[in-house]
């Protein structure tokens, strides 16, 4: 009898923990890879913040595992990753990796009712970030604005006689400056650049940083903006040629930019660097704990990238990055639903005022801070000038043959003719190939 009660009693015991552990539902993870570093539009990055989904996770019962992935190797890792089924289900990533991506099919695609309300609420700007052709999304662009810009150093302009309030209008005026402002020791040796440039590394971080000047003098990537297949690669000309040899004259000729030097943002926040040309939003990121003594406005300054010639219309890269979701993701529906919950207007608002950022919807840029905000509306300028990348799927192909090129060229390792020629080859037959 009393064998039975004790049996009984264990029974009882198992059954309510059992009962309690399936009532108790397991927490679903979804992991969201993004670039490590300050590719991020703000002073902070919002994924260095541990509770930026805490409200999504808590209502959701999920947990936002987010990984911080070195950007050079990133877009590699994430092919790799695709190919085994054991990526990310949120990968953050550069808007000029879609088309590679596309191309493999690796994307899944937003319904076209939910992209219709998208389009309609945020700004033009974001509305060409987003649009991949005929209203067709892919994912949410981030918030701030990824708008390169050229900035200078006012204090340095200052002591070279030049206007700390203006920057160089044109290619002339660059080289002009960028003489004035360069800096030798003794023997010579350049201690301080007038203009930086990214000469080496990831081929899309060197093309983003030259699709001003190849713009500016009339050359493109490819030849349509719009069509995902097909076309042809627009530098192998006179304009390409032209925005090569732009920065080969400030390096050999005005001998006041150099190989020698960091990258063009580190060597602005150092002082070795008197211009350069990138992300604003990377200069804003990191100048108060860099460059404490060179704050916005008073220590530094921003406009659109310098055109050949007076007259001529300004062009910057209007780039950005992209909260999507690969197909074989392993909770598409989770990630999804936190993506969508990160766009919402409420925390497209709250999440930019919070990591100082520019918002995205309309109805946000109407209100405070973002309304009166220096900074803000001096990215809001410069972005009416920004044109995106274009759309074609062999995007991906034609900047790492171009990225490649201009490295040789500026090395010495190949004539402006040399590199543009190799990389119209290759460019045209990642085209090409995107088209079968």
């Amino acid at each position: 009898m009393r064998g039975r009660l004790v049996i009984t009693v264990v029974l009882m015991l198992i059954l309510g923990v059992g009962t309690s552990y399936v009532g108790a539902q397991a927490k679903t993870t979804i992991t969201l890879w993004y670039p490590a570093g300050d590719v991020a539009a703000g002073p902070t990055s919002p994924f260095h913040d541990p509770a930026l989904f805490k409200p999504f996770e808590d209502a959701n019962n999920v947990r936002v595992n987010l990984v911080g992935l070195d950007y050079d190797t990133m877009e590699q890792k994430i092919f790799a990753a695709a190919a085994a089924k054991n990526i990310a289900d949120i990968i953050f990533v550069d808007r000029s990796w879609v088309s590679g991506f596309l191309k493999e099919g690796m994307l899944e695609q937003l319904p076209p009712a939910v992209a219709k309300r998208w389009l309609a609420a945020v700004s033009p700007d974001v509305v060409a970030l987003s649009d991949f052709g005929n209203g067709t999304m892919y994912g949410y662009p981030q918030l701030g604005y990824d708008v390169y810009a050229l900035t200078w150093n006012k204090q340095q302009f200052k002591e070279a006689g030049l206007d700390p309030n203006r920057g160089p209008q044109t290619w002339d005026e660059l080289r002009a400056d960028c003489k004035k402002l360069a800096r030798r020791d003794a023997s010579g040796n350049l201690t301080r650049v007038g203009f930086a440039i990214r000469h080496v590394g990831e081929p899309h971080g060197i093309v983003d940083k030259f699709a001003w000047a190849l713009w500016g003098a009339g050359g493109d990537l490819i030849n349509d903006q719009n069509a995902l297949r097909g076309g042809h690669v627009m530098f192998d000309n006179a304009s390409g040629r032209s925005a090569l040899q732009l920065v080969l004259n400030m390096l050999n000729v005005d001998k006041c930019t150099s190989l020698n030097f960091p990258d063009p943002r580190a060597a602005f926040l150092k002082g070795i660097a008197s211009m350069q040309i990138s992300e604003a939003v990377s200069i804003r990121a990191r100048q108060p704990k860099e460059a404490p003594d060179m704050p916005w406005q008073t220590g530094w300054g921003m406009e659109v990238p310098p055109v050949p010639k007076a007259g001529d219309k300004p062009v910057t890269l209007l780039g950005g990055w992209i909260f999507t979701v690969p197909k074989a993701a392993k909770s598409d529906a989770m990630a999804w639903k936190a993506i969508a919950w990160l766009s919402t207007e409420a925390n497209d608002y709250s999440v930019a005022a919070k990591f100082g950022m520019t918002p995205r919807y309309k109805s946000n840029w109407a209100k405070e801070p973002f309304k009166s905000d220096s900074y803000d509306q001096a990215l809001l300028k410069i972005a009416k000038y920004g044109r995106r990348y274009p759309l074609n799927l062999g995007l991906d192909g034609v900047m790492e043959a171009l990225g490649a090129s201009i490295q040789k060229a500026w090395h010495g390792e190949a004539t402006v003719d040399q590199a543009l020629t190799e990389a119209a080859q290759a460019g045209n037959k990642a085209i090409t190939d995107a088209a079968k």
